[in-house]
């Protein structure tokens, strides 16, 4: 079947690139943290196969599943911000798909973000030392930051539904 050359502007073939890379990076930080998360687990669990208390590294593996779950949250983020940027790519940019693809990224990262702030309600302070306490003031701020960042990624999501509605408006009175 034949297709007609379409030329690319510089600035969609920057576009496409860049998406490739993301595309690259997303996929790497996705299995990456697949992995990490496993190993943690599996770490958690080594002590039932050396003959260890099997239902103390039980309670172990649920705590660190419980401790890795906004990891998780983040890689799915990920791949799903992965999809959307791969449709942008292919020049789909207003469309219903792509927002509610970014909307969905937002909500894996404000649940992320909500879970890493209840696990950190859950655990203890670490020590009295100010240094350790003012390092869990930060930790809790970079998750209020994530929190809002996905708030803002389901409004942007969003706006673009609204955007994409008018286009379609806009393309029916032509």
């Amino acid at each position: 079947m034949w297709s007609p050359r379409v030329t690319l502007s510089s600035d969609q073939k920057k576009l496409q690139r860049e998406t490739r890379i993301f595309g690259w990076l997303a996929r790497a930080g996705f299995w990456l943290t697949v992995l990490c998360v496993s190993a943690v687990i599996v770490a958690a669990a080594a002590p039932i196969w050396k003959g260890g208390d099997a239902r103390q590294a039980l309670a172990n593996v649920g705590v660190q599943a419980i401790l890795a779950a906004p990891a998780l949250f983040f890689a799915v983020a990920l791949l799903r911000a992965r999809q959307v940027f791969r449709r942008v790519g292919d020049g789909e940019m207003l469309t219903p798909e792509n927002s509610r693809g970014l909307a969905a990224v937002g909500m894996w990262v404000l649940a992320g973000a909500v879970w890493a702030l209840a696990d950190a309600g859950l655990t203890p302070p670490q020590s009295d030392q100010i240094a350790v306490q003012l390092g869990q003031i930060g930790v809790a701020a970079r998750d209020m930051a994530l929190a809002a960042l996905g708030l803002a990624l389901i409004m942007i999501g969003r706006m673009l539904a609204a955007a994409a509605s008018l286009k379609a408006e806009n393309d029916g009175f032509l």
